[in-house]
């Protein structure tokens, strides 16, 4: 199934914050390592920097937040975080974000992705695996990592396109709410 990525910008705190505040507290534990409170999670939201660090994310049609994926990087590195809520789970939007961001790392010369997880994260250990990432365990934890590819024309490309199908998907929901509000306000 296609997922439309978006890359997000300070405009979504809000949907990133209900995204995550609707995370069982196992959920916050395997996305965090800890169990974060609402108050963890608002103080988490609170120093997120959209312009120092990309956050990506798949909306269903109601425009509600069902997978995301924060990535914070530097010069030579990045180290990855997903979260996806259960109901959606096992339908690609994972491999769908991190195929996103590992383009776009790949675009900005980022040479290695990291992620570092919960042993028990069966979720997090097979998506790396199924990307091809090096996994080391050391007892209940596991850190994954990958070596990029290098920028070239069809990757920027790709990524290019990547946000402008992302910006079409999410101009058609909106319009679509729009739609079904006005035919229940003329019903």
């Amino acid at each position: 199934m296609l997922h439309h990525v978006h890359r997000l910008s300070d405009r979504h705190r809000g949907a990133l914050k209900r995204h995550f505040l609707q995370l069982d507290p196992l959920d916050r534990q395997l996305r965090f390592g800890t169990p974060l409170s609402d108050t963890g999670i608002r103080a988490y939201l609170d120093k997120l920097d959209f312009t120092t660090s990309d956050v990506f994310a798949v909306f269903d049609d109601a425009l509600n937040i069902v997978g995301a994926m924060h990535v914070a990087y530097d010069d030579a590195s990045a180290e990855m975080g997903l979260s996806v809520v259960s109901p959606k789970r096992g339908q690609g939007i994972g491999n769908s974000l991190f195929e996103r961001a590992t383009l776009r790392l790949s675009n900005r010369f980022v040479r290695t992705v990291t992620m570092h997880c919960l042993r028990e994260n069966d979720a997090i250990m097979h998506l790396a695996r199924k990307n091809g990432m090096r996994i080391v365990t050391d007892g209940a934890e596991a850190d994954a990592w990958l070596e990029l590819p290098h920028a070239n024309p069809a990757s920027v490309a790709n990524e290019w396109m990547s946000e402008r199908f992302a910006m079409l998907d999410y101009s058609r929901k909106i319009r679509s709410r729009a739609t079904q509000r006005l035919l229940r306000a003329l019903a």
